[in-house]
């Protein structure tokens, strides 16, 4: 097969490739990272299929580096669509035109239009490199999809690059085109193929999000609190946080008021406790907090936070500022001891804490199984002991 054959057979995967992630796009208008990428190897296989039609002149190939470029920076805005940012800057529209550009003012300059050939192909491959750069530094994980289209594009610059470098000097300029050409088949395919899979390890992540994850407030329900546990999460300490007189708001203002009040306070939680502490929503207005606090005192600290970051300011909804309160049992976790049951002692000191009033924290002593103040920051509210 000569090389005007292969040529055609790389537009036509190329363009294969594109009109697959082109299908997809319409499938999923959400995901437009597939139509540039669509777009970019259409375009990429379109011009590779009149290179063996153009004139094998300096001037040509540098425009031909610049059209190569601009289905590059189309397969480039891709990948930042599919990052939530802006598909193009100033910087990627002017990248298309750069090796033409560098052609004619090196050639030109020169007078030395060999030098200017090499000259394009350097400023392409730079740009290819600036890509691949841009690619891997999103990555999730060295051996993940992006990962591997970054690697597939590297090899094809290398590839391009040795090829165009060393032709006629380690092997013939046919044997060099050819195994170019080749080589840009598998890399085609395999980039293609790990597009797709990353957005539908996107979609999949998405989906394990959703399924881990409180609807309303964001964050974690019971499943995903669960499986934090499994992967190692520490949970030394627990409070359980009920919103006061929560039934009052949503009867007075209505259940949508009620609803943002919960989004605010799961919010103020966020900013309150340690990236490493679990925020769950166990249903209605009660929240659990797991959290890695070595030692009681840290654990009562941290409610006592908790509680004043509740009450310092009501929630703007509409024309109405609703301020609320809330309630906190704090139990620590025992050695080897089932998370339940530390559960069920914070949910007992959070009862109590309810009865002696509200808007305070209880502790749930760990000598026994009633709610009590023991030593404890002068700024926690002491709390009766009473019967349940």
């Amino acid at each position: 097969m000569d090389n005007a054959s292969i040529h055609f057979t790389d537009a036509l995967v190329n363009i294969t490739c594109g009109v697959t992630c082109l299908f997809l796009w319409l499938n999923q208008r959400k995901d437009v990272s597939l139509g540039y990428w669509a777009v970019g190897l259409v375009l990429y296989g379109a011009i590779s299929s009149l290179f063996p039609f153009a004139p094998a002149t300096p001037v040509w190939n540098g425009a031909g580096f610049s059209l190569l470029n601009l289905a590059s920076i189309l397969l480039w805005a891709g990948f930042r669509a599919f990052d939530g940012r802006a598909p193009f800057n100033r910087y990627l529209l002017a990248c298309p035109a750069a090796p033409f550009v560098t052609c004619l003012l090196v050639g030109i300059v020169s007078n030395n239009w060999m030098l200017a050939e090499r000259c394009t192909l350097i400023v392409y491959s730079a740009i290819a490199m600036a890509q691949i750069a841009y690619v891997f530094q999103g990555r999730i994980g060295l051996f993940g999809p992006r990962s591997i289209s970054a690697y597939v594009v590297f090899l094809n610059v290398l590839c391009l690059l040795v090829v165009s470098l060393f032709q006629g000097v380690w092997f013939s300029e046919e044997a060099g085109n050819t195994a170019f050409l080749l080589s840009d088949h598998i890399v085609t395919i395999i980039f293609t193929l790990a597009v797709i899979a990353m957005v539908g390890e996107r979609h999949y992540l998405t989906v394990l999000h959703t399924a881990h994850r409180d609807m309303l407030t964001g964050v974690l329900n019971r499943l995903g609190f669960a499986e934090a546990l499994a992967k190692g999460a520490d949970a030394n300490a627990i409070l359980l946080c009920d919103l006061d007189h929560f039934k009052d708001i949503n009867d007075h203002y209505g259940h949508d008021v009620g609803d943002e009040v919960l989004r605010d306070f799961a919010n103020r939680m966020r900013r309150v406790v340690e990236p490493a502490d679990l925020i769950t929503r166990l249903g209605g207005e009660e929240f659990l907090v797991a959290s890695a606090a070595p030692s009681l005192n840290k654990a009562l600290a941290l409610a006592e936070t908790l509680r004043l970051a509740a009450k310092a300011q009501a929630v703007p909804v509409g024309a109405h500022a609703i301020p609320f309160t809330i309630s906190i049992g704090v139990a620590m976790r025992r050695e080897q001891e089932d998370l339940n049951e530390a559960i069920k002692r914070a949910d007992v000191a959070l009862y109590q804490a309810k009865s002696a009033g509200r808007d305070r924290v209880s502790a749930e002593s760990l000598a026994s199984g009633h709610a009590s103040q023991p030593a404890q920051p002068s700024f926690i509210r002491p709390v009766s002991i009473a019967s349940k």
